[in-house]
């Protein structure tokens, strides 16, 4: 029986005229016309969410909506599993506060982790006589209600998460819903995976495979993008490029193996102590770059001394084999626009000032000026 006059799927059930058989079948055919259509409509909008940006919370947003505006639950959550917790964590809701429904997530894990493993949808008409501790969470003294919970997975292998919904009143949700819902909840799934898949691609295109910096290219790329706004808006601009002493004997006497490890320490040194704003990459081999964006020389050489501190007092494996005693970089230092007004140029600059420091004795930092200047 229909509770409204949007609920179209629960409506149409009762269009069935018992008095004339042919039309009743007409009526039957024309109800599961349109019951495909709505379904056809509801995994077009959550597909339709990738035309854009693919951003996880676009189709996250539309299925709210979606359940919102045709299955009028009174309480809805959206929880999606998350590898590096490995456990359930609420997305979206509505019905609840926020608070209780993260206490519902964090404290019933193991009960929706069992609703993952199902991978089909967990019904139960009334709370007030379910005796499954799976869903004794949403019970209180004397509550009823009709509860649906379905998992969103990608194949038989991977579930992504669960999507559940409530009505205060027992035995509302039909068949047709609830398959419904297991395709919305499928749709889902897939379209979060593709932009998991996409920006995973995306990180593995723009990214040092070593040290999980910005690689040369992307760099590039936004290199330009900042030399320009600074440029623009006549705003200040540092650029550091960064080499690690003696590199290639350390690798010679210790092996890659040992190398490739001093590379990831000093690539979790620089990103560790350096702002987000900030663009940090691999140059290639043993040679570091960062953009700081609206930071002058003076404020620049600051950073740059505190990176060649930060490296230094830290203790590497094999250091002592160092000509130095220990592992340090060097520094070159060119700021925008004192030094340069050409972004070129201003590259060639701190490239020129870092050959500086290692003419004059290595672990120290120098600016581009009139030594180092290119004419």
């Amino acid at each position: 029986m229909a509770r409204n006059a949007n609920h179209v799927l629960v409506r149409r059930q009762s269009l069935t005229n018992t008095s004339r058989p042919a039309n009743k079948a007409r009526t039957i055919s024309r109800a599961g016309n349109s019951e495909l259509f709505q379904e056809y409509y509801f995994l077009y909008r959550i597909a339709a969410t990738l035309a854009d940006k693919m951003e996880a919370e676009r189709p996250i947003r539309e299925v709210k909506k979606i359940v919102g505006e045709f299955f009028h639950p009174q309480e809805y959550a959206l929880l999606l599993w998350e590898e590096e917790s490995q456990g359930l964590h609420l997305k979206s809701h509505f019905g609840f506060s926020r608070p209780r429904a993260e206490l519902l997530a964090l404290e019933k894990n193991r009960h929706w982790r069992t609703a993952l493993r199902r991978k089909y949808p967990v019904h139960v008409p009334d709370l007030a006589s379910a005796a499954s501790p799976l869903l004794a969470h949403w019970k209180t003294p004397m509550r009823r209600g009709d509860f649906v919970a379905t998992p969103l997975y990608v194949n038989a292998q991977r579930s992504l998460g669960v999507m559940s919904l409530y009505r205060e009143q027992p035995n509302s949700f039909t068949a047709v819903e609830i398959k419904l819902l297991q395709k919305i909840a499928v749709q889902l799934g897939k379209v979060l995976d593709k932009i998991a898949l996409y920006h995973q691609t995306h990180a593995l295109s723009i990214t040092d495979a070593l040290t999980g910096l910005y690689n040369r290219r992307y760099f590039n790329e936004r290199y330009e993008i900042e030399f320009m706004r600074a440029a623009r808006y006549a705003r200040p601009l540092a650029v550091l490029v960064i080499d690690i002493d003696h590199f290639k004997k350390f690798n010679d006497e210790h092996g890659h193996l040992v190398g490739d490890k001093v590379l990831k320490m000093t690539a979790k040194i620089l990103e560790e102590n350096i702002r987000k704003a900030d663009i940090l990459a691999r140059f290639g081999g043993e040679e570091f770059i960062v953009v700081l964006p609206e930071i002058d020389k003076e404020h620049g050489c600051q950073v740059a001394e505190k990176l060649r501190r930060a490296i230094e007092l830290t203790h590497f494996p094999k250091e002592e084999s160092q000509p130095l005693g220990h592992l340090t970089a060097s520094f070159g230092l060119a700021a925008f626009p004192e030094d340069a007004t050409d972004g070129n140029k201003l590259l060639a600059l701190a490239d020129h000032a870092l050959y500086a420091a290692k003419a004059n004795g290595r672990n120290r930092v120098e600016v581009a000026g009139p030594i180092v200047q290119i004419s």
